[in-house]
């Protein structure tokens, strides 16, 4: 029994070192199509980036502008010669969706309940986008800056995508990554004065002196801060957006005497000239809004500016609803506020 014993294990043996000889000799593993990775055998190009594969430019309107990112060498030892790496803008419309979908599928899903149609998913014009051909990662480096220049001025309020890829490498014995071969551009004009805020300021309303301004109640009832989103409609316009306080967008809150309120089919936004002087407040809804008559209206003997000084907003309108208020001017509430920056969005 003991004999036998020692025989199959033999055999078990011998079975184990034939199976390891032929692991070896598979020539798959050495053209790492296993998953394998051997740093000296293949020298690994790629384009380093975070698990997103994007890059969110959200940037002022200001022409062609250079964007420096980064060509590199995944390899042991730095390059043993001068590695010339070819670079493309993908120009095909469903490559730019598939990198969309796979990259930022939380944001945009395909499918459910919130899915993203292909058509609201905008491509950046690829004209817009000069690449140069080929970069060089130089003998004795890991790595060459990718200077990239984009026309801000073909940039919209709504997300733009791009996609640039490495192309090939011109230098026998190195390889694409095939994870890191390429980025995502998504881009986004931005205002020069978006970002986050704290709000204070006054509140008066001829329907009910009771109520009043929000920051004011928050400070006295929670000690906080008023934070609202100054979010970005075009290049001389904001909107009051996201509201972290209530976890809302889009909405204008008041304390209406025993809790928060606000009001229906209302939102400012702020309109500003070259010099930063507020112009003009509209109601994002309409001037004035169809469903209740809500408009809004700069008040001229307000501050109305932003001081880069102090990086605050100071605004004074009216909120007019002539279905309210019956006689001309219209006013129903005046509303004076201070936007004090906090950071950037």
């Amino acid at each position: 029994m003991k004999k036998n014993k020692l025989y199959g294990l033999i055999i078990l043996l011998a079975a184990v070192t034939v199976g390891l000889t032929s692991c070896l000799n598979d020539p798959n593993i050495e053209d790492q199509k296993y998953g394998l990775i051997n740093l000296n055998a293949n020298k690994i190009i790629e384009l380093p980036s975070d698990a997103s594969h994007t890059i969110n430019l959200s940037v002022l309107d200001e022409g062609v502008k250079e964007f420096v990112y980064e060509v590199r060498l995944a390899a042991e030892n730095p390059a043993e010669e001068d590695v010339v790496v070819n670079l493309q803008v993908v120009s095909d419309r469903d490559a730019v969706l598939k990198a969309v979908r796979t990259y930022l599928a939380d944001s945009y899903p395909a499918t459910g309940k919130d899915s993203i149609p292909d058509k609201d998913i905008l491509s950046f014009p690829v004209a817009g986008i000069t690449l140069p051909a080929s970069v060089t990662i130089p003998k004795g480096a890991r790595s060459v800056a990718l200077k990239v220049k984009i026309d801000t001025h073909q940039f919209t309020t709504d997300t733009q995508f791009a996609l640039i890829q490495i192309k090939s490498v011109t230098n026998a014995g190195y390889i694409v990554s095939g994870n890191f071969n390429q980025l995502l551009l998504s881009c986004k004009v931005r205002h020069p004065y978006a970002g986050r805020y704290i709000c204070t300021g006054t509140f008066e309303d001829v329907t009910n002196a009771a109520w009043s301004h929000t920051a004011t109640a928050l400070k006295e009832i929670y000690d906080e801060d008023y934070l609202i989103d100054l979010e970005t409609v075009d290049g001389t316009t904001l909107i009051i957006g996201y509201t972290p306080t209530f976890d809302k967008s889009n909405r204008y809150y008041f304390y209406a005497a025993t809790d928060f309120s606000y009001f229906g089919s209302f939102c400012p936004q702020f309109t500003f000239d070259a010099a930063g002087n507020v112009v003009a407040v509209t109601n994002a809804y309409g001037q004035p809004a169809p469903a209740n008559t809500r408009s809004a209206e700069l008040d001229p003997s307000g501050i109305n500016k932003y001081d880069p000084a102090t990086k605050t907003i100071k605004v004074s309108y009216w909120m007019n609803q002539p279905s309210v208020v019956k006689t001309p001017p219209y006013h129903r509430s005046h509303i004076v506020e201070t936007y004090t920056f906090l950071k950037d969005l």
